[in-house]
């Protein structure tokens, strides 16, 4: 197999950020440590807006790395300022000053890496012809083919698309121009793909019915590379105090899409019952919408059994797993839902909306719920609190399939059999 230069772009335009351990970049992490670790040909770079170009880079991997993964051997304060490098609609004033801030961003961020990244750590790279595979996000993948294209080099892109929810009508109304951009990213990445990779069976549907819809450009070859259940674990510190009595765990979990709305509702018939209602620790990053939902009135009674863990490091959130009575994922949408198959990695049942993606991770190993019906929820949650006798036999069960479970190795070997597949089609075809 010909080189495979593997984008770290998102680690690296991501540093310092309160997302570490944002599922995208989790992705892109674990992925990575994986291809460096395969026998194939693979090498690390990253694109630097403040030169408009990819950058090589050897990054640390396992024990010389600081989350034992993978990490960029790239200084913080290298981080540069980003500014989209293209948009999906004209706009008078903004394209007419985009020029000078791009002038300004470009100096601000030159200093950064003169002043930061040492001299021989990064190396120039010449991507023309070269395969790119891209598991970041789309919009900055769009930011350096539109970069590329000004350069006039083109590469053979594999990019791996994580969903399409974005483009759904329930969209919150404020991510409007969210969408618009979503739209415009992901139109440049599929028209630079020769083969366009998807986290999930679930999401490749969905792109292909975009696509036919006329929603989508058309496309390239199309294939499911589902993520992984496993949770690598880690040897940061430890500084959590875990509730006395069994909790409920939500990683990420927010009103609207994410339907915390939901749970909180099936927490609180619990009590109006008079069933035994467990505690909920809510971890990830801090949310005013979330703090204000769960402070409403009508929440009262229930409100001291809610508690927040902010921004849990990977350790942290291996410990908050394993401790959980149980992992809830109530969202009404997801691309590939890595908190439930985490959860299942690590021996904790998962119950979670009866969704395709959802279903795609948690298999016959989940409990499953009507995410528009929190009385569904709650029905499994007294269950689960009260049967003890099921509980351990679903224990039980989850252990036993462990070995089943996907691992980020199997991706990475996944992405490469997807590559070589189309070094073996243009060989056949010359």
């Amino acid at each position: 197999m010909a080189t495979i230069y593997y984008d770290l772009s998102e680690l690296f335009l991501s540093a310092g950020s309160k997302f570490k351990y944002y599922g995208i970049a989790r992705t892109v992490l674990e992925v990575g440590y994986e291809l460096a670790n395969a026998s194939a040909d693979v090498r690390f770079v990253i694109f630097s807006p403040a030169h408009d170009r990819f950058f090589e880079i050897t990054p640390r991997i396992g024990a010389a790395s600081a989350n034992g993964v993978l990490e960029l051997n790239l200084p913080v304060e290298a981080k540069p300022i980003r500014l989209r490098y293209s948009h999906p609609n004209a706009h008078g004033l903004r394209d007419t000053l985009q020029p000078l801030m791009r002038r300004i961003a470009r100096k601000v961020s030159l200093r950064r890496w003169r002043r930061s990244v040492p001299e021989g750590s990064t190396r120039d790279v010449d991507l023309e012809g070269q395969i790119l595979v891209s598991l970041g996000r789309p919009k900055m993948m769009s930011d350096y083919l539109v970069a590329m294209d000004e350069a006039g080099v083109r590469t053979r892109f594999f990019p791996l698309l994580h969903d399409m929810i974005p483009l759904h009508e329930y969209a919150h109304p404020r991510q409007s121009m969210f969408a618009r951009n979503f739209a415009h990213d992901n139109r440049i990445v599929v028209q630079h793909a020769e083969k366009l990779l998807t986290n999930s069976v679930f999401t490749k549907d969905e792109i292909e019915q975009f696509s036919t819809a006329g929603r989508m450009c058309s496309l390239p070859p199309v294939v499911s590379v589902p993520l992984a259940q496993e949770m690598r674990k880690s040897d940061e510190p430890i500084n959590l105090d875990l509730p006395d009595t069994p909790y409920l765990l939500g990683v990420g979990v927010m009103t609207g899409r994410k339907n915390l709305e939901c749970l909180v509702n099936a927490m609180l018939l619990l009590e109006q019952a008079g069933r035994p209602v467990p505690h909920l620790i809510l971890a990830g990053a801090k949310r005013k919408r979330t703090c204000a939902y769960v402070d409403r009135p009508e929440y009262a009674s229930i409100r001291d059994k809610i508690e927040f863990v902010l921004d849990p490091n990977q350790a942290e959130l291996a410990f908050l797993y394993e401790n959980a009575l149980a992992l809830v994922i109530p969202s009404f949408m997801e691309g590939w839902g890595l908190p439930l198959g985490e959860a299942l990695w690590l021996g904790t049942p998962g119950i979670a909306s009866d969704i395709p993606a959802l279903r795609e991770v948690g298999g016959d190993l989940a409990e499953y719920f009507d995410p528009a019906d929190p009385r569904s929820l709650a029905d499994i949650i007294d269950q689960l609190s009260t049967n003890l006798e099921n509980y351990a036999i679903l224990k039980a069960k989850i252990a036993q399939s462990r070995t089943d479970l996907r691992t980020w190795q199997h991706v990475a070997q996944d992405i490469l059999v997807a590559v070589s597949s189309s070094e073996s089609s243009d060989l056949e075809q010359s």
